[in-house]
């Protein structure tokens, strides 16, 4: 038995979107189903079609947003050679991904903060095989040569908190910044550059013969 409903349809994929920005404004417990339901345009019971629960949305908006990152970090990462071009990808896709999708990088904040009571199994698989893809990828970095014997572990710390609490703490990041809306094309540009050159500064081997000061 699959753990969350798998319809599609343009009903079932507007429900999830719009508890998608439900869940991110007023987090789990303040979300409510007779607001995504007015928002989407149906009856309340409607949604109950689709999801006997507001956890099971709950989780089917979660496994959405897990498969976005998935298919963004693969596509990063597995085409190509040179890690460095592929590391490159990797920054700016992530960066792209929280930007266009604004509800993600809320979100993903609130899970760390809401504490929802859930079965862990249910997204176990898509959460381990999202971060088991970029630790391999640093591994197999590092032993190829071209990436720093650093922790995998804490590369991927450092990578999801640079994307993650900038497009987050919104205001915040816009007023460090100087800049009215950290959304813009303009600044989403300059925070994808500034990344680029902070953290592959940090994580590329230097080529032989090179100063690494």
């Amino acid at each position: 038995m699959k753990p969350f409903p798998t319809r599609g349809g343009d009903t079932y994929e507007k429900m999830l979107e719009v508890a998608e920005g439900e869940f991110a404004r007023c987090g789990y417990a303040g979300a409510h189903l007779q607001s995504i339901a007015e928002q989407v345009g149906v009856q309340k019971t409607a949604l109950y079609y689709y999801f006997p629960s507001k956890l099971a949305l709950y989780t089917a908006v979660l496994a959405r947003m897990l498969d976005a990152f998935d298919r963004t970090v693969r596509q990063a990462i597995e085409s190509g050679t040179d890690y460095s071009d592929r590391l490159e990808r990797l920054l700016g896709m992530v960066n792209d991904l929280m930007a266009e999708r604004r509800n993600y990088s809320q979100i993903l904040i609130r899970i760390f903060v809401d504490r929802v009571e859930m079965d862990p199994t249910l997204l176990k698989e898509p959460i381990e095989r999202v971060v088991g893809r970029i630790l391999v990828f640093y591994r197999e970095g590092i032993e190829a040569g071209a990436f720093r014997r650093l922790s995998p572990r804490h590369f991927f710390q450092t990578l999801l908190g640079a994307m993650l609490f900038h497009y987050a703490a919104r205001d915040f990041s816009a007023g460090v910044l100087g800049v009215a809306d950290v959304f813009t094309h303009s600044a989403v540009a300059w925070r994808r550059e500034e990344l680029r050159k902070t953290l592959l500064h940090g994580l590329l081997e230097p080529a032989p013969g090179s100063s690494s000061e």
